[in-house]
């Protein structure tokens, strides 16, 4: 359900609530591209829950930060979109554009769903520590990583994050979902 309401802490409470109702414990939560904002914040809430955060080609969020500062570019345009009557959310991306083949773009854009615009711009609050087990980084190198340097850089000089590349694009779940499988399974 998408509606004007559905902002960054909409998507973190789902995960929260999914992961705590249906009682899971010891799991790896993954998150894929915006979803390492979500997902990072819950694994914060989570704590023990969790054993291994798995970031996919994601971004990496700090305290106090928002998806957009990674994208400084994007800010006045989204603004400007959040502020008109109908601009609340922001069109998918079509999967041509994340290395998606030809065969299976009508698939995955079917499935496509806009993404509300507020997701971009609320800020994280992050007060302690991330107590997970493990820590693993993903990084899908086919794709540009224009977006991701900052995130990249975190992992990169912090010993407590597994970093690894694989050759493939950003949509690796669609296009190589053997190799990421057992990139999980191994890693993960």
């Amino acid at each position: 359900m998408i509606s004007r309401q559905i902002d960054l802490s909409t998507h973190i409470d789902d995960i929260a609530t999914y992961v705590s109702d249906a009682g899971l414990r010891d799991i790896t939560l993954v998150g894929h591209s915006y979803g390492g904002f979500p997902a990072t914040v819950a694994a914060h809430r989570l704590g023990r829950l969790i054993s291994h955060l798995v970031l996919l080609d994601a971004f990496l969020p700090v305290d106090g930060e928002m998806l957009l500062d990674h994208a400084p570019a994007m800010i006045e345009r989204y603004r400007q979109a959040a502020e008109a009557d109908d601009g609340w959310n922001i069109p998918p991306i079509p999967s041509s554009l994340f290395g998606v083949a030809a065969d299976d773009q009508s698939w995955v854009d079917a499935r496509l769903t806009p993404q509300p615009v507020e997701s971009y711009f609320e800020r994280v609050s992050l007060p302690q520590a991330l107590n997970v087990q493990r820590k693993i980084y993903i990084r899908c190198a086919q794709a540009p990583g224009d977006l991701l340097v900052t995130s990249i850089g975190r992992v990169q000089s912090d010993a407590g994050w597994h970093y690894l590349e694989i050759d493939a694009p950003h949509d690796v779940m669609i296009t190589h979902p053997e190799l990421l499988a057992r990139e999980l399974l191994h890693h993960g």
